[in-house]
């Protein structure tokens, strides 16, 4: 019966992959097979490898069909929906995701479901999104992954995708925050600035922010917060364009020239901003 369930499964799955093909129908494909599970697998890889994706959906079809117990039938799974993100097919690589996290739900390879359907969302935050539904959904299940599976093969790819996307957002709300600030509402800009530098602060747009930040509490004549955020700037990047404006704006508060150190006394905190590399990498790394 659990044969039955797994091959009725694999037809299933050639449907989704192509309505097109024709091949499900072939028994000779099965019938006339002499590999075995881990060669059927090395070949389908293969074809993927050289860009034969529907070459590499039949190979991987056989291993479900003919070798339903073996360890390469569940991870088929995952490179059917590695082969359907490479095709830009993501809802179907989420829906083969979900399925191998649903059925194979103590697998070692869990971590790389849950890496694919991430990067589904991913690949689309370059599409226009005002809402940045898909930069926090991709941000969402990233760190989910950071949390639930630690040192994991793709952590490091994981952390430098979350870099770009904390700047997105960043931006994002630095962009909202400066509309605001046109429109002469200082209230409704502080909480968006206030926002990135309290779960931002990594991003490229936290200078600006800080001097923004210094700017509106300075126009509130809260000069004592003004200058606490003065201070972060001066600490983290002294030679900061934006540090120099805010250093212009408090200046009419005390004569700061004549101490370079001033910011020492307000113990700003360190900042650890990412570089300036901002690449837009939306290379997936297959499963290992």
């Amino acid at each position: 019966m659990k044969k039955l369930i797994l091959i009725l499964l694999s037809f299933f799955l050639i449907s989704c992959s192509n309505d097109k093909d024709e091949y499900g129908n072939d028994q000779s494909l099965y019938e006339n097979n002499k590999l075995a599970d881990y060669e059927l697998f090395e070949l389908a890889n293969y074809f993927i490898r050289t860009d034969q994706l529907e070459l590499a959906f039949i190979e991987l079809d056989k291993i479900e069909v003919i070798y339903p117990s073996s360890p390469y039938a569940s991870k088929s799974m995952l490179v059917r929906a590695y082969i359907h993100f490479l095709m830009k097919e993501y809802e179907k690589t989420r829906a083969l995701a979900e399925m191998y996290k649903n059925y194979y739900p103590g697998s070692k390879d869990i971590v790389y479901a849950n890496y694919l359907e991430a990067m589904t969302y991913y690949v689309l935050i370059k599409k226009s999104d005002y809402s940045q539904e898909n930069t926090n959904k991709a941000l969402e299940k990233f760190n989910f992954i950071l949390n639930a599976y630690p040192n994991s093969n793709y952590e490091i790819d994981i952390l430098t995708k979350i870099k770009l996307l904390n700047n997105n957002l960043a931006l994002e709300k630095l962009e909202i925050a400066k509309f605001y600030l046109d429109k002469g509402n200082f209230n409704g800009s502080l909480i968006y600035l206030l926002d990135i530098f309290e779960n931002h602060s990594s991003s490229l747009s936290i200078e600006e922010t800080l001097y923004l930040i210094t700017k509106i509490y300075y126009s509130f004549d809260e000069y004592d917060l003004s200058k606490n955020y003065a201070s972060i700037l001066a600490y983290n990047f002294p030679e900061s364009k934006w540090y120099k404006k805010s250093y212009n704006l408090i200046n009419e508060l005390e004569n700061v020239s004549e101490n370079k150190s001033w910011y020492k006394k307000f113990n700003p905190i360190k900042i650890f901003k990412q570089d300036n590399e901002n690449n837009y990498n939306t290379q997936i790394q297959s499963i290992e």
